[in-house]
């Protein structure tokens, strides 16, 4: 009987049992995928997803959903994966809120999107879970009707959240689970932390996976142990590890806690296991603890022999599941020497050592792994991962073009490089990663002799205006908050010399690469430095200033500053966050099967066009404090006063594009009324809109502001004291 039959065969069999193992079936379907068959383990998986589905089992016939999920284009199996997701989960009012508010519909991968069904079903009364800005929580009601989720979180007890929010940022967490422990047993965790913290941190590391000792202090304290008692209760803990000999303690604090599975854990019972895995992280994730723990050289022969199959297995499947996986599998190939060639090390670096592959690569990867990643092929190949690497400064983003900048120098590529950066400098190629890079590293501009300071301060204020989104954007935003810095300020200003000062300070000053109001944060920080530049903020003609008329919309100090103020929470708090979050998921491994990055990506491409929006409205908009405006006419910066065929009055406050308070009778000169109301004059009679449809009226009055109107337009908010949302 030939494989293709005997595994179709197999399926069928465990789909017939009484409670199938939908793991089981994936891993059997995975391996026959990866050996060229892709197309009949996506068939297989159809049929027996039917016949699960038709008998009741949810839970093994959404995994098998999941597998086909993964493996065909979303956009033409999104609207089957609908239907299936409906078919398989019933028509109750429940299941239709959780397809309703797992993503299906939009954007969200499918996996994840039958992930996050998954987490719905779980989520019931009395589900222990954990979130990030909450924490601990138990669920104390679901309403499917309303689609809402009531949890009582330690932070926040009765807390309401919307099921779609739930779905995508709530973790279900076992019985076992350290916090689970915690809130079902207090008194054991209570006993072990006087008798046996070593326990505790066993449990912490069986919960969240594995942990420095500093991220392992970040997980129990103060959850688990106040911070006055840290101290003391990891040296007991510490104590008793460094005697155990299932564990080993890093001597550095950002290094793992590795606990081995048994006394005796890598036996031949433990390679015997290892040659059946087939989940191809926990195949990388084994041969990486033996690998932090023995020398390579110690394997046997037959030992040797099972690393190189299972990373024969995982680096074919890897090769197509993401760009984490196989890295690592390469480098765990490379360290076990790969003697006879079999695992490709070779022809991985002679296919990876290309311009593009090279830099996707180090672009996905985090910066402790890049590093590893780059001492793996200067190991393998130092000449040429050297070219290679100083062949794509000007493609990489900012972590990846600072660590390779730093590698390329500390192995003797200093000479290169600064030939490299100048020739980018002088042809003007030089973009604003390497420009965030070379402001961070000013005294590079006369060691290296690359270009005057002038030259580059006009390069990088180029790039500073330019429009930009995602790691370019970041990479800006770098850019501008040096100048915030006072102790940059003077360097580059100092090197500018008076005359070139007094230039860069006025194109700075004539400049869009910043919001207004941010942009005066800079020239006044500026100013405070060179009093002398004072001068050059006044337009003059002879002696006499100018008035300046801005030009394009206006708006009030007042809202133009919250909207700056917002656009400063996402770049200094949110988006860094965020990254925190990427940089913590990409750890976890491969990013197709890495959930939580997925939705760090996702938050993060909102955060960026919204940060982007803002950016250009504040480029756009002009802030005033409508002090010399004309009252003779309605317009902005003005109040107007409305007799209707009734009798009945109405006064308004006409303000900028974003101004609006209903209790004072502000509204936006944008707004359909005020916009009616343009240009006219006590006596002249208009139309207007109203609730029920229009009305003609007359103009009684113009005015100047109210007190009221006044006071309210001064209440600028400060950088501290205004709470604003993203989605605002």
């Amino acid at each position: 009987m030939n494989e293709t039959k005997c595994t179709e065969e197999w399926v069928l069999e465990q789909v017939d049992q009484a409670e199938p193992d939908a793991r089981l079936l994936v891993n059997r379907l995975t391996e026959h995928a990866l050996s060229g068959a892709a197309t009949e383990a996506i068939e297989w998986a159809e049929c027996a997803e039917g016949i699960l589905r038709d008998k009741g089992l949810v839970d093994p016939a959404l995994r098998l959903l999941r597998f086909r999920a993964e493996r065909l284009p979303a956009t033409e199996f999104r609207k089957v994966c609908t239907m299936a997701l409906q078919k398989i989960l019933g028509n109750k009012p429940d299941a239709r809120a959780f397809v309703k508010c797992c993503g299906v519909h939009g954007r969200v991968p499918l996996a994840e999107c039958i992930d996050r069904v998954e987490t719905l079903r779980a989520l019931q009364p009395g589900t222990m879970c954990l979130d990030k800005t909450w924490g601990f929580g138990l669920v104390r009601s679901v309403d499917a009707l309303n689609e809402k989720i009531e949890i009582d979180f330690e932070k926040k007890p009765g807390h309401e959240l919307a099921m779609s929010y739930a779905a995508e940022a709530l973790d279900v967490i076992p019985t076992d689970h350290l916090l689970a422990v915690r809130h079902n047993n207090p008194d054991q965790i209570a006993s072990w932390l006087a008798d046996d913290p070593a326990a505790v941190v066993r449990l912490a590391l069986h919960s969240y996976g594995p942990l420095s000792p500093a991220q392992l202090q970040e997980k129990l304290v103060p959850a688990i142990v106040p911070a006055s008692d840290w101290k003391k209760f990891w040296e007991r803990a510490r104590k008793v590890l460094k005697q155990d000999p299932e564990a080993r303690i890093p001597t550095k604090r950002t290094e793992p806690i590795l606990l081995k599975e048994a006394a005796a854990a890598y036996n031949e019972t433990w390679f015997r296991q290892l040659k059946l895995q087939r989940d191809i992280e926990v195949i990388l994730q084994k041969i990486g603890e033996w690998l932090a723990l023995h020398d390579p050289e110690t394997a046997t022969s037959t030992e040797r022999a099972v690393f190189e199959d299972r990373l024969a297995f995982a680096i074919k499947g890897a090769d197509l599941m993401g760009k984490t996986l196989l890295p690592r599998a390469m480098m765990q190939a490379q360290a076990l020497g790969d003697p006879h060639g079999v695992l490709g090390v070779k022809a991985y670096l002679d296919n990876l050592l290309d311009a593009g592959a090279l830099r996707d690569v180090l672009e996905v990867l985090s910066a402790k792994d890049m590093k590893a990643f780059v001492a793996f092929m200067i190991e393998a190949d130092r000449d040429r991962a050297l070219n290679h690497l100083r062949d794509v400064l000007a493609q990489l983003d900012v972590t990846a073009l600072g660590e390779v900048l730093q590698v390329l120098i500390r192995e003797g590529g200093e000479e290169a490089c600064r030939a490299e950066i100048k020739g980018l400098l002088n042809s003007r190629r030089a973009e604003v990663e390497l420009c965030s890079w070379l402001s961070r590293n000013l005294d590079k501009l006369e060691a290296w002799d690359l270009c005057t300071p002038m030259e580059f301060a006009e390069i990088m204020l180029l790039e500073m205006e330019k429009d930009y989104s995602g790691n370019r954007l970041r990479a800006q935003n770098q850019l501008r908050d040096r100048f915030a810095q006072k102790t940059w300020v003077k360097q580059l200003f100092n090197a500018l010399g008076p005359a070139g000062r007094e230039h860069y300070f006025m194109r700075l000053k004539d400049s869009n690469a910043w919001p207004t109001m941010e942009k005066r944060s800079a020239l006044g920080l500026i100013i405070k430095q060179y009093p002398e530049l004072e001068k050059c903020m006044v337009a003059r003609s002879g002696d006499k200033r100018e008035n300046v008329v801005a030009r394009g919309p206006v708006t009030s100090m007042r809202s133009y500053r919250e909207r700056e103020l917002l656009a400063e929470r996402i770049k200094k708090v949110d988006i860094p966050n965020n990254s925190k979050e990427i940089a913590v998921a990409r750890a976890h491994g491969d990013l197709r099967e890495n959930f939580e990055y997925q939705a760090a990506k996702d938050a993060q491409g909102l955060l960026m066009r919204r940060q982007a929006e803002l950016q250009q409205m504040l480029a756009k908009v002009v802030p005033t404090d409508f002090a010399q405006m004309p009252s003779d006419k309605v317009g902005p910066g003005t109040g107007v006063q409305l007799e209707y065929a009734d009798g009945h009055r109405e006064d308004y406050f006409i303000l900028g594009v974003w101004d609006r308070d209903e209790e004072l009778r502000i509204i936006s000169c944008d707004s359909k009324l005020a916009q009616a109301l343009e240009g006219a004059v006590p006596g002249d009679e208009v139309t207007v809109p109203t609730e029920h449809g229009e009305a003609t009226c007359r103009v009684t009055a113009v005015t100047e502001l109210s007190p009221a109107v006044q006071d309210w337009l001064k209440a600028v908010p400060e950088t501290e004291g205004i709470s604003a949302s993203v989605t605002d």
